[in-house]
């Protein structure tokens, strides 16, 4: 036989395989392509092939390990070289992948103590400690680090990160505090930790005398302001840092973002040198929140004409409720099938699916929205939502209804906006009766004390069948809804233009809070808004008997005067109060007006 080429070692017998090759068979089928595959990989590690390669071999064994059960893990391992015992323990990113159960970590431990591996190698104890704390042993690690001869720098770095990772800030501290060395690792991790429990004070004390600094401490407390909303330092930490990379951006970015400032947030994203996905989604995930969904598009398109990222779920979860908000069904297909491209490298989640359905139910499309709800195999309270309300607005409100009857069954309990998306179509249909049930069940028996909203949605479902059910509502309701709800069902009253209705709840409202001072401008602005103006004048009338009076706010006017006088405010003016609100109600019609506004104008002139 002629001899192998130089670099690559002699084939050596492999009883080792021959003994593994039955349980990738049994595992896989021998026929079957991955079956073969696993077979050829076994054959490769256990006969060392690969030996003289650690990458390689790392590599191999990170392929086969995945498709081995868990429970024959050691047994597998016993077959392996020892050389790939130490890879495996120091590859830490697949420590949790493969050693799947604490069984699995003792049977690497026996094997490394009965090799001689431990306790003389301190890498492979490190790793085996850091495996253990990973799966929340910490016995096994006490025992382990019991037979440490001189545990090195890493080693407490380890039992830090476990403390701090388990939320022991303190007991981390005081680790930290009895290292007998500390390295820039250590200063960071007990730096995150801090950040981590908003505690910026102690931080801060540990910024300040760390000995040396990198770009991961200037994150660290980066990132503990912007958590914090504290944007003002972390604008001065951001300047202040000798090197910034694209994490510090995305920090800052992120602040700005969960705070809601639309201009700073675009000021950073504008001036990023360079932004990855994460700096997309922060951006999208803004104008999406604040409804600006023509930029939020706009921005997509900048993203995919760059090139330089890639759309992941998040990225997709923005567009879409951007594109179901704007009613652009035809760019909710392109994105759609850019999802279909990408699914193999996505993580389809029920945020995603829920997006992309809800997307298809505003548009319309509800045959094509039930097929995907159809094929979610995990649904959330929001997925089911969707669908109701997407049938609901399309004329559907029979199916609406039965799909939330479904989801009592099969589905999550339903919650407040579930019963706002049934009732609204119950109102759209027209289905008085099931509108009554439905809310009467949302009072009592799952007890969800309504809101403005859902006595709105009653409103336009009762405003067909007279005041007197309406009143109805609100008497079967006395004993159920709080008192801080009336004023929000006047509100509702209001915004439905049921006076009436909203007559019947002032009055209910002052009758159960006779000292409330809010009671009475809550029925006296219901009396401006009709022109009912000896109403109003009797309401402040039963004010003066009733209330108990009221501080006089006052301000100070500045003027050349030493001893300035105050102007007082008289809060009981109830007349001009109202007379003032029903002005600048007529004012908001006329300025939807503008032919009106523009002939005022000239009259004017």
């Amino acid at each position: 036989m002629p001899s192998p080429p130089p670099g690559l070692p002699r084939r050596r017998s492999p009883p080792a395989a021959t003994a593994l090759l039955p349980r990738l068979r049994a595992a896989a089928g021998p026929a079957s392509p991955r079956g073969l595959l696993l077979q050829s990989l076994a054959l490769v590690l256990t006969s060392g092939l690969a030996s003289s390669h650690p990458p390689l071999a790392s590599r191999l064994l990170n392929s086969l390990l995945p498709h081995v059960p868990c429970h024959r893990l050691p047994a597998l391992l016993r077959l392996l070289p020892l050389d790939h015992l130490t890879l495996l323990l120091l590859s830490s990113k697949n420590q949790r992948r493969h050693a799947r159960s604490l069984p699995a970590a003792g049977a690497l431990h026996a094997l490394a103590v009965a090799s001689g591996h431990l306790p003389s190698d301190l890498r492979l104890a490190n790793s085996l400690l850091s495996l253990y704390l990973s799966l929340g042993s910490t016995a096994s690690a006490r025992r382990l680090l019991a037979d440490i001869p001189r545990p090195d720098t890493v080693t407490w770095n380890t039992l830090l990160r476990a403390c701090l990772r388990m939320g022991l800030l303190t007991d981390a501290r005081r680790l930290f505090d009895e290292m007998p060395e500390r390295d820039l690792v250590s200063y960071n991790s007990m730096l995150s930790g801090y950040a981590a429990e908003g505690d910026m004070v102690g931080a801060r004390e540990l910024f300040d005398e760390m000995p040396e600094k990198d770009v991961v401490t200037w994150n660290s407390m980066l990132a503990g302001y912007t958590q914090r909303e504290d944007m003002d330092s972390a604008k001065e930490t951001f300047d202040a840092m000798p090197v910034r990379d694209v994490v510090s951006w995305n920090s800052m970015l992120d602040g700005y973002a969960q705070a809601g400032d639309v201009r700073m947030a675009r000021m950073v994203f504008d001036g990023m040198p360079r932004r990855s996905v994460v700096s997309w989604n922060v951006v999208l995930a803004l104008y999406a929140k604040v409804k600006d969904w023509r930029e939020c598009l706009r921005l997509f398109d900048a993203m995919m004409a760059v090139g330089e990222n890639i759309p992941n779920e998040k990225t997709f979860v923005s567009v879409l409720t951007a594109c179901g908000n704007l009613g652009d069904i035809e760019r909710g297909k392109w994105v759609h099938g850019l999802i279909r491209e990408r699914w193999e490298r996505l993580v389809p989640d029920v945020l995603l699916l829920t997006a992309l359905l809800t997307m298809y139910a505003k548009c319309g499309l509800m045959g094509t929205a039930k097929e995907i709800f159809d094929s979610m195999s995990e649904r959330s309270v929001a997925s089911w939502n969707s669908m109701i309300i997407g049938y609901g607005l399309h004329g559907h409100s029979e199916k609406a209804l039965e799909l939330f009857m479904e989801m009592e069954k099969n589905g999550p309990q339903p919650n407040e906006t579930t019963f706002i998306c049934t009732l609204s179509s119950c109102a759209h249909g027209g289905l008085v009766l099931e509108g009554w049930w439905c809310f009467d069940r949302m009072v009592r028996f799952y007890n969800i004390e309504p809101k403005a909203e859902h006595f709105g949605c009653m409103m336009d479902l009762l405003g067909r069948a007279g005041l007197l059910r309406d009143e109805e509502l609100i008497r079967s309701l006395q004993a159920k809804v709080s008192p801080a709800l009336w004023g929000a069902l006047i509100s509702a009253s209001r915004t439905h233009d049921s006076s009436k209705l909203g007559e019947f709840v002032g009055k209910k409202l002052i009758e159960m809070k006779p000292t409330e001072f809010s009671s009475y401008v809550l029925l006296s602005n219901i009396y401006a808004a009709e022109g009912r103006w000896d109403d109003v004048e009797k309401v402040r009338k039963l004010m003066k008997e009733k209330v108990v009076e009221k501080d006089v706010g006052t301000s100070l006017v500045g003027s050349s005067d030493p001893d300035p006088h105050p102007v007082v405010e008289e809060g009981i003016l109830f007349q001009q109060n109202s007379v003032m609100l029903s002005m600048l109600g007529e004012m908001g019609v006329h300025v939807k007006q503008p032919s009106e506004m523009s002939n005022y104008r000239r009259e004017s002139y």
